[in-house]
């Protein structure tokens, strides 16, 4: 999921030429489901400048129209946080199997600071994630408490 987040905000390091993609497209996948042997078409769609590094409206949706699974993820907006200007993006799925519904990313331009927040169905937060100044937080759903340093 993290690679999800990584390619379709901008904030991972593409080259200039991998970054010229038309503002919106989409495709048709065939992916094999590990359960069976037949085949699953996924339908893939995304909008937005990918050359802008919080291309505020941009978007990013898969649905598997043989089950109407659906992940789908948004550029919301701009804040900052401690002087921090933080592209701000939701992340939303109606796959029965996951431990979540929704997830709130925010992230600096430079990937440094980054905060995850991931919420259940109900709308209860089920685990949260932070980097800031080096330092790695990790609260998860029974509100254990990991701080981690880089270079530790």
């Amino acid at each position: 999921m993290c690679a999800i987040f990584a390619a379709s905000s901008g904030c991972s390091e593409n080259t200039e030429e991998d970054m010229n993609v038309p503002e919106e497209s989409a495709e048709d996948s065939e992916e094999e489901s590990p359960d069976e042997d037949e085949e699953v078409k996924v339908e893939m769609e995304s909008t937005g400048d990918s050359s802008n590094w919080c291309a505020v409206g941009s978007s990013w949706k898969s649905t598997n129209p043989q089950t109407g699974e659906e992940v789908e993820m948004k550029i919301t907006g701009m804040e900052t946080v401690d002087g921090i200007p933080m592209c701000k993006a939701v992340y939303e799925t109606n796959i029965d199997d996951e431990d979540f519904s929704k997830i709130e990313y925010m992230w600096s331009e430079n990937g440094e600071t980054y905060f995850w927040t991931a919420y259940d169905k109900s709308g209860e937060v089920v685990s949260e994630m932070s980097m800031k100044d080096g330092k790695m937080k990790i609260v998860d759903e029974e509100g254990n408490v990991m701080e981690y340093s880089q270079g530790q």
